[in-house]
């Protein structure tokens, strides 16, 4: 009776070392966690990106109009295209 461990091998003493293993397996699980979150995380898109994609467009199609590839009717509608995305 006084040799049992009724707590399942959760151990006993002043530094119980099933707790102590239990807490580290509960950082290693954690720490596992956050590396998987970190590395397949979904990422937020970047709004000042598209905004700057926007201004790129322009200048293109700007360049594209000065060139004489494209038609001024042509070059109305994509600006007017780009304006709204």
């Amino acid at each position: 009776m006084w040799g049992c461990d009724y707590l399942g091998g959760w151990g006993s003493g002043i530094f119980p070392h099933g707790i102590f293993f239990m807490l580290v397996w509960i950082l290693i699980i954690a720490l596992a966690i956050y590396v998987v979150t970190r590395i397949f995380g979904t990422r937020t898109p970047n709004r000042d990106a598209s905004s700057q994609d926007r201004i790129d467009s322009l200048q293109i199609l700007k360049a594209r109009f000065a060139n004489g590839e494209i038609t001024q009717e042509e070059f109305t509608k994509m600006k007017q295209v780009l304006s709204q995305s």
